[in-house]
C-alpha cells in the first residue's frame, strides 16, 4: 500500500513538473519577442505566408533611423508583442536601402521610416502605419490587419459617395486609402482643406498629416514646412528633417526619370526652405546624384568638387564612391587626374583592395600604365590580406600588359 502512495505521489510530481516546465517554455519563448526572419528573400518570405495561411509582418527600417532603432530595442522585445505576432504573422525585417528592401520600397512607394507593412501572401498590402508605436499599439494594428470584416474600403467609398464629410469619417477614408495603397491624394487635399485650426492642432490629425505627406506635389507639404517647430517638439528634429531629405530626394529621382528639371529645382528649393543643419550637404549630395544620371559631367564635376572640399575629404568611402563615378563617367584628362588623387587619398586612410581597384582603374584610363600595374599588384596584395577575390584586379593587370605591348 505505502508502495503504491509512492509511486502516485511520483506520477502526481512528474505531471507538476510537465506543468511548469510547459509553462516555463511558453513565458520564455514569449519573452523572447517578435521571431523575424532575416535570411529570407522578400518572394519566399510570402510563400511561407501563402503556405501558413498568415499574413507576412514586415518591419521596413533603415540602418540610421532612430525611431526604427526605438521599435527593435523596446517594442518587438515585448513579451506580449512576441507571444501575439509569433502566432498570428510571419514576420521579416527588410533594410530599405539594402538588396529585396530597395525593391519593396519602390513597390509599396515607401519614403518614410519605420513603416510596419501588413501583406497577404500574394503581396496585397492588408494594412500599412507610418512611425512608432508602442506595445498596445502595435497588437492593436496587427488585429486590425487580420480584421475578417469585409469590404471596410468599399464601405468607405459608399459613405463618400452618400456624401459624408465629417471630419473624422475623411480622417479614416484617407487613411484607409493610403494603408491600401491607392490614390489618395485629392480626398487628402478635401481633408487638410476641411480641417480647423484647433483640428490642426490635435496629434490625430498633425501625425496623420505626416505620415501622408510623401511627395514634393503632396497637399500636406506646406502644412508641414510652416509648422516645422511644432513637429520637431513632437516628433523629434531629425524625423523631420530626415522626412523632408527622402520628399526631396524622391522629387529628384523622379526629375531624371521624367527630364523634369523644374521638379529637381523644387526639391533643392525645399532644402533650403527648411534649412536643416547638413542642409547644404544634402543639396549637394542630391545635386551629384541628379547631374551624374542626366549625364551633365561639368554640373556634376562642379558639386562633387564642391562636396569632396566640404564634406568628404576625410571620408574613405566617399572619396572612392565619387572617384569611381568619374572613372565610369568622365574622358577628361584633367578631371581624371583629380579623381586619382581623391582615390590615392582614400587608399591613405584606408587601405582596402577596392579603394586601391578604383585607383588602378583610374590610372588606366589616364594611360599611366606603369603605375596602373602597381596600383594593381598592391590591390592583389590587399585581397589576399582580406581574404577576397581579385577577379577585377587580375583582368585590368591582362588589360595594362597589352595595352603596354602596343605602345612597344
Amino acid at each position: 500500500m505505502e508502495a503504491e502512495k509512492q509511486d502516485c505521489m511520483k506520477k502526481y510530481v512528474s505531471v507538476l513538473l510537465l506543468i511548469f516546465g510547459m509553462l516555463w517554455m511558453t513565458e520564455d519563448a514569449g519573452a523572447a519577442g517578435i521571431e523575424f526572419m532575416h535570411d529570407k528573400k522578400f518572394q519566399e518570405v510570402l510563400d511561407m505566408a501563402k503556405a501558413q495561411n498568415k499574413l507576412v509582418f514586415i518591419d521596413c527600417y533603415t540602418s540610421w533611423c532612430g525611431p526604427c532603432k526605438r521599435l527593435a530595442a523596446t517594442v518587438f522585445p515585448d513579451s506580449a508583442v512576441g507571444v501575439y505576432f509569433n502566432s498570428a504573422f510571419v514576420n521579416a525585417k527588410f533594410d530599405m536601402e539594402k538588396d529585396d528592401g530597395i525593391t519593396i520600397a519602390n513597390k509599396y512607394a515607401i519614403r518614410a521610416y519605420p513603416t510596419l507593412l501588413w501583406l497577404d501572401g500574394d503581396g496585397n498590402v492588408k494594412h500599412k502605419i507610418v512611425g512608432g508605436l508602442d506595445a498596445p499599439g502595435l497588437i492593436e494594428n496587427g488585429r486590425k490587419a487580420t480584421d475578417p470584416t469585409p469590404g471596410i474600403l468599399a464601405g468607405y467609398r459608399k459613405q463618400y459617395a452618400d456624401g459624408s464629410r465629417d471630419i473624422n469619417f475623411l480622417h479614416d477614408y484617407v487613411e484607409a486609402l493610403y494603408n491600401a495603397n491607392e490614390k489618395y491624394q485629392d480626398n487628402f487635399k478635401e481633408y487638410l482643406d476641411k480641417l480647423t485650426p484647433a483640428e490642426m492642432s490635435d496629434p490625430k490629425h498633425t501625425k496623420t498629416i505626416f505620415n501622408l505627406t510623401n511627395d514634393l506635389k503632396s497637399p500636406g507639404l506646406a502644412y508641414l514646412v510652416k509648422n516645422k517647430p511644432y513637429y520637431e517638439h513632437l516628433m523629434g528634429e531629425q524625423v523631420f528633417n530626415n522626412k523632408i531629405n527622402l520628399i526631396a530626394t524622391k522629387a529628384a529621382s523622379e526629375a531624371t526619370g521624367s527630364d523634369d528639371k523644374a521638379l529637381y529645382e523644387g526639391a533643392v528649393q525645399l532644402l533650403k526652405t527648411n534649412k536643416a543643419p547638413d542642409h547644404v550637404q544634402q543639396i549637394l549630395k542630391l545635386s551629384m546624384d541628379y547631374y551624374y544620371h542626366m549625364g551633365d559631367w561639368d554640373n556634376y564635376d562642379k558639386n562633387a568638387t564642391q562636396y569632396v572640399k566640404k564634406y568628404a575629404s576625410k571620408n574613405a568611402k566617399e572619396l572612392n564612391d565619387i572617384a569611381w563615378n568619374y572613372y565610369l563617367a568622365i574622358h577628361k584628362p584633367e578631371l581624371l587626374e583629380r579623381a586619382a588623387k581623391w582615390a590615392y587619398t582614400a587608399i591613405n586612410i584606408d587601405d582596402k583592395y577596392t579603394y586601391n581597384l578604383t585607383y588602378a582603374w583610374i590610372l588606366y584610363n589616364l594611360e599611366n600604365y606603369k603605375e596602373a600595374s602597381l596600383a594593381c599588384d598592391y590591390a592583389i596584395m590587399r585581397a589576399k590580406a582580406e581574404n577576397v577575390k581579385a577577379t577585377s584586379a587580375t583582368e585590368l593587370k591582362g588589360y595594362i600588359a597589352k595595352s603596354i605591348k602596343k605602345q612597344q
